[in-house]
């Protein structure tokens, strides 16, 4: 079979590749459909050393069909239309046996970890497939696992009627978490970036947000105007690695100054640099800080919000070319950041 290789530090090729046979417990996917996270352009860029060993299939936002099912599997069948967790727990450490296996001491991912969605076929664990319903078109299958995210971000941000939120990053994840913050009572949502076209394209998945360019305002005093100086209830950061703005302050302690007193802070971007807190105002405003990592069972959520047409995929979905050119697609989104925000690779395209 075929599939898209990273060789080596920013290189990826398109090599065949031994088909991979379904476990006990096991499906065979051929893959449809599979779309570029921030992770995996990490992994492109060689930072994941020491996890992600050459050469590696990527691909942890994918959807498919199945092909063939192994041993034992009862609620799927050949020609099933599906989307894949891609998360492997381990059951046995603290966390997982909380329940709270996004956090697992050994958490793996498909894409990650072990193969993934950039070749023809791939083996999932049939309890980490959910059927893609009818009414839900194959162009939306690949951006399951990315919603999945969102709506657990908006659930840890616990937000509350009349709240208002910020979201600072309108990159892949940024705008997904907008989708479904919009979905909420939050009486204002406001969203930082420094890139204008992206920002534009925020607008379209949701009128009433606030559009705040921290290139041309400062996103604490503007946050402080639209709270009549009390502060957002809830900030999200997205941002992670950030381009330096001068006469700004970095993202994390934009975030702690625009939270209001009592209020929450969601850290989602995971950045390679130290991150400054401020934590003297953070103790004064007895505020919170919680991070919010992959999902923790919202796949089902996310198919709900797709079926009832209530998020955008489409909106989120600049380019959709062949898995053949992943090459390039990773060139593209390293270099026009402005033009290309969720990239989805299909095979026969």
């Amino acid at each position: 079979m075929k599939a898209a290789v990273q060789v080596a530090d920013r290189n990826v090729q398109f090599l065949d590749v031994d088909e991979p046979s379904p476990g006990r417990g096991q499906v065979l996917v051929r893959s449809l459909g599979t779309s570029i996270c921030g992770s995996d352009q990490h992994v492109f860029k060689g930072e994941f050393a020491g996890r992600v060993r050459y050469p590696h299939i990527g691909g942890h936002e994918f959807f498919g069909r199945i092909e063939k099912v192994g041993d034992g599997v009862e609620s799927l069948a050949v020609g099933d239309r599906v989307v894949v967790d891609p998360l492997i727990w381990c059951n046995r450490c603290r966390a997982c046996l909380e329940g709270c296996y996004s956090a697992c001491s050994t958490l793996k991912l498909l894409g990650i970890d072990l193969a993934g969605g950039y070749a023809e076929l791939v083996c999932a664990d049939q309890e980490k497939c959910f059927k893609l319903p009818d009414s839900i078109p194959d162009e939306h299958g690949p951006l399951v696992e990315l919603y999945s995210v969102a709506v657990h971000v908006t659930r840890r941000a616990n937000v509350d009627p009349a709240d208002c939120v910020v979201i600072l990053g309108s990159g892949k994840v940024g705008m997904a978490i907008l989708d479904v913050i919009k979905e909420t009572a939050a009486s204002t949502v406001a969203i930082v970036d420094i890139i204008d076209a992206r920002l534009e394209r925020a607008r379209k998945i949701h009128d009433q947000v606030e559009l705040i360019n921290a290139r041309d305002v400062d996103p604490v005093e503007r946050v402080l105007e639209l709270t009549d100086g009390r502060g957002a209830e809830r900030v999200i950061e997205v941002v992670g690695h950030y381009d330096p703005v001068p006469g700004r302050d970095e993202p994390m302690v934009q975030a702690v100054k625009m939270l209001r007193s009592a209020g929450r802070l969601v850290a989602v971007g995971q950045p390679n640099e130290p991150a400054q807190l401020m934590s003297k105002l953070f103790v004064w405003k007895e505020a919170e800080l919680i991070a919010s990592r992959v999902n923790r069972g919202e796949f089902p959520r996310a198919i709900d919000l797709m079926q009832r047409g209530r998020v955008n995929p489409d909106l989120l979905v600049t380019d959709r070319i062949p898995i053949s050119e992943a090459q390039q697609a990773y060139e593209m989104l390293e270099r026009h950041r402005d033009r290309h925000v969720k990239i989805v690779m299909e095979p026969g395209r």
